[in-house]
């Protein structure tokens, strides 16, 4: 499996463009029972080869439980697994909730990605021991992840 996971890590890719992003929208973060869904913004670099740092993370929203939310182990590394699909290797969030909180991760999160929206898709993606995301979010400024062009093209 891991040798999979090497072949489709190393598939060329470009971003456009490379450099510091935000990607922001609404995620529906579960720790156990509990649901909450907060207004997220992750801020980070990407290199026009695809590597990915996520530097900080910011938690908000109508639901005080947004407040309890922190993300640990900042900066968060990453890359383009190939255009339709991003891993952040090392996510890590506390939830600060009497009983029922705890630390989720560290571990790999894989999303979808889309350059209609520019966005990367948190589909039921699941962080140990018991943690699940869901939502949306988009780029900006808006990121295109292309398969790399080998042959160089006149300008």
């Amino acid at each position: 499996m891991l040798e999979a996971a090497s072949a489709v890590a190393s598939t060329p890719v470009s971003v456009l463009p490379a450099g510091g992003f935000s990607a922001s929208g609404d995620l529906s973060l579960k720790k156990g029972s509990i649901p909450v869904s907060c207004k997220t913004t992750f801020d980070g670099e990407v290199g026009s080869s695809g590597h990915i740092t996520v530097t900080a993370v910011h938690f908000g929203g109508f639901n005080p439980l947004c407040k309890s939310i922190k993300a640990l182990g900042l900066p968060w590394q990453g890359q383009v697994d190939h255009p339709g699909q991003l891993t952040v290797e090392d996510m890590q969030v506390k939830v600060r909730v009497p009983l029922l909180g705890g630390v989720c991760g560290p571990g790999p999160v894989t999303l979808a990605w889309t350059n209609d929206n520019a966005g990367a898709t948190f589909d039921a993606v699941t962080l140990g021991p018991d943690c699940a995301m869901d939502g949306t979010m988009i780029t900006t400024p808006p990121v295109q992840i292309r398969p790399s062009q080998h042959s160089p093209e006149a300008g």
